[in-house]
């Protein structure tokens, strides 16, 4: 639906509001007479370009009449997202605003003023996604990562929460060095794999390996490899117990292993040395997985990103993360989730090398 801004609805009905979607372009009216507004920082990431607004009904004309949208300013409206404060349905309206970012192909995020902590986390998330500048008419929340720095100052500040991030370089060596070091790891390891495969045979009926469905990179589901460290009827059992069932989700979708009875002896060993996950290598070079990432999770586990699902799904999961690193087991829900999206929204290789080294004294070390 196409709206010129100032035709923009600002009644209160927050709940029968969904979004407006795709506001064209039309000629910028002028500013007001005597606004002494001046931008003072737009030169640092180059012009802001085409922006999309994100607000409370009654806080959008705000955003619309800010001087830097008007006839003067150096931002084009692209569309709006209204939302509830503390929206209950935050995942929608990061779906909606991912898809208008993406449609309206907008560099800017502007916040009107107070969305609610969830709800800006959500929407700040969805602007590093999409490599995207987040911008707010004050007062608004600064939530953990945003680094703020006033751009436009006066009578009107305008701050700038999140520069817009750009890891195509880093990105392009991630997957090389995942390809690379999967590739001669695979053979490095592979007497100790086929002895591993051995043991599982004669220990127990069944196939070495155990393929697990697991939700990866933009939400497609993938076969996550692992040699069996469970009897071969694992999942019938689980899926026949309720109490076994409400433990393994109470515990992070795991069970503890002196609790959980379908672990073989062999398993046990191949758990503690962490060599019954040797066959995600073969995920790495598939391109399923990295070396470093967020842990791979079922479906179920998704709720507990609520609102940053997409953010969290925009890498490939890892062998190794920053949840394994820093307590895995013994760390659950919900402070698994901060610190896997911790580690996504402050992604570099140099952050990679330093879990891929914790990793290896943590292996190494009885």
């Amino acid at each position: 639906m196409t709206r010129d801004p100032s035709d923009l609805p600002v009644r209160a009905s927050i709940a029968s509001i969904a979004s407006i979607a795709s506001i064209a372009a039309p000629p910028r009216p002028a500013a007001p007479e005597g606004d002494r507004s001046a931008p003072v920082a737009w030169e640092a990431d180059g012009a802001p370009g085409r922006a999309v607004v994100v607000g409370v009904a009654a806080d959008v004309p705000r955003a619309l009449e800010h001087p830097a949208v008007l006839r003067s300013g150096p931002l084009t409206m692209a569309g709006v997202v209204v939302v509830a404060l503390d929206d209950p349905d935050v995942s929608a309206r990061a779906a909606e605003l991912d898809q208008l970012l993406r449609s309206t192909g907008a560099s800017v995020v502007l916040v009107a003023g107070p969305l609610g902590r969830q709800t800006m986390r959500a929407v700040s998330d969805i602007a590093l996604l999409n490599g995207c500048r987040l911008l707010a008419v004050m007062p608004s929340e600064v939530v953990a990562g945003h680094e703020p720095v006033v751009v436009w100052q006066g009578e009107s500040p305008l701050v700038q929460l999140a520069a817009a991030r750009r890891t195509g370089v880093q990105g392009a060596l991630k997957r090389g060095l995942d390809v690379a070091v999967a590739a001669l790891g695979l053979v490095a390891v592979a007497p100790v794999m086929a002895l591993a495969a051995v043991a599982i045979r004669l220990d127990s009926r069944g196939p070495a390996l155990f393929r697990h469905r697991r939700v990866g990179l933009g939400g497609r589901e993938f076969d996550c490899l692992k040699f069996r460290s469970m009897r071969q009827d694992a999942e019938a059992l689980l899926a026949a117990d309720p109490a076994l069932r409400a433990l393994y989700r109470a515990h992070g979708y795991k069970l503890p292993e002196t609790l959980d009875h379908r672990v073989t002896q062999v398993g046990r060993w191949l758990r503690r040395s962490s060599i019954d996950e040797l066959p995600q290598l073969v995920n790495v070079l598939r391109g399923e997985m990295s070396l470093v990432g967020p842990r791979p999770v079922v479906g179920e586990e998704l709720e507990h990103y609520r609102g940053s699902e997409r953010l969290f799904l925009s890498m490939r999961p890892g062998m190794t993360g920053a949840w394994a690193v820093n307590g895995r087991h013994h760390v659950g829900y919900p402070a698994r989730a901060e610190l896997e999206l911790g580690y996504v929204r402050r992604w570099s290789l140099r952050a990679d090398l330093r879990i891929l080294a914790a990793t290896i004294r943590a292996v190494l070390t009885p």
